[in-house]
């Protein structure tokens, strides 16, 4: 029977060793290449920071963001952002009091215009955030009926009401066309249904066109909620087409009380009303339009008109009476800047 070899405890012992010194060995090594590698990873980012990083000693509203690289750095300004946001306050109308409380602006921060200031400081630079003003959509002006715009400038609007009248509205086109003169038009919603390509004209001849109401009805006898959805809809019947109308309001029948201001300015309209009123719908005589007009011009009126045979008759001694006086013509939303 063949017998094992027998390994002395000693050279066991002396093997054992020698494998142990051998994995330290490898791990020392392995040990000393981690740190080799962190070191010079870190040094590479070190490197990129100080060439594409923030540069040394900047602050953003007092905090250090120095070394930082664009991503980073918007997320710091977007989270500064979030906690700076102020939501605009609108204004409204207390009927128990009467009372119009004014509008409250916001604040929203330009996180892009922000982070490339930031990126762009000079060492040592405190930048600030790029703060934006929000205007309330409801401001207090929007309470108020307008009669007449406030302006040191010799010039008037014309407000055409239409919810009738088509047969004379190519006429008066013509004549708008020829001195040059841009109108605002307030449509009523069942009008325009009625004849989209009127409304086509209009808009292609770039006029504004603006909001007489889904219908012509009696806004006075509505309460509010019914003359705020007068108004939505007929928003809607224009859009559908293809007009965009300004956010302005001219009631049926000139009707006009704080309700109706009220409604209006609820969704963002002025309620426009007018200095002069032709009563080009009560007469045959073009001279009576034109003498109502000439003798009550004022910078910033508004002449009210309706698309009437008369009208068409008077409106180009208007307006060569109004140049001669050193007018000008512009849309209602001109006047007012919007």
């Amino acid at each position: 029977m063949r017998k094992e070899r027998l390994v002395p405890r000693r050279e066991a012992r002396l093997t054992a060793i020698v494998i142990s010194r051998e994995w330290i060995l490898l791990a020392a090594f392995a040990l000393l290449v981690m740190v080799f590698t962190a070191v010079f990873v870190s040094s590479l980012d070190e490197v990129r920071r100080a060439f594409y990083g923030v540069r040394p000693g900047v602050t953003i509203e007092g905090r250090e963001v120095a070394g930082l690289l664009a991503p980073e750095l918007r997320r710091v300004v977007e989270a500064m952002a979030e906690r700076e946001r102020v939501a605009p306050k609108d204004a409204m109308f207390f009927k128990e009091t009467g009372e119009i409380i004014a509008e409250e602006p916001g604040t929203d921060i330009d996180v892009d215009r922000t982070v490339a200031a930031v990126m762009q400081a000079k060492p040592g630079e405190a930048v600030e955030l790029a703060r934006v003003t929000i205007v309330p959509t409801i401001t207090r002006r929007l309470f108020k009926p307008v009669y007449r715009v406030e302006t040191d400038q010799k010039v008037m609007a014309l407000a055409v009401n239409v919810a009738w009248g088509e047969e004379h509205l190519p006429a008066m086109l013509e004549v708008l066309r020829a001195h040059n003169v841009r109108a605002t038009f307030f449509l009523d919603g069942e009008w325009a249904k009625k004849r989209p390509e009127s409304v086509k004209l209009l808009v292609d001849e770039g006029h504004d066109i603006a909001n007489h109401g889904a219908k012509h009805v009696h806004v006075a006898k509505m309460g509010e909620a019914e003359i705020r959805d007068l108004i939505v809809r007929n928003e809607e019947i224009i859009g559908k087409l293809g007009a965009t109308p300004r956010k302005l309001f001219a009631p049926p029948y000139g009707e006009c009380n704080q309700v109706v201001t009220s409604a209006a300015a609820s969704v963002g309209y002025t309620t426009i009303m007018w200095t002069i009123d032709t009563i080009d719908w009560k007469t045959s005589d073009p001279e009576k339009v034109v003498a109502r007009v000439v003798r009550k011009m004022a910078p910033g009126a508004i002449i009210l008109m309706h698309p009437v045979e008369v009208t068409n008759k008077a409106l180009p001694v208007v307006i060569e009476e109004a140049r001669k006086n050193g007018y000008q013509f512009a849309t209602i939303s001109e006047l007012l800047g919007d």
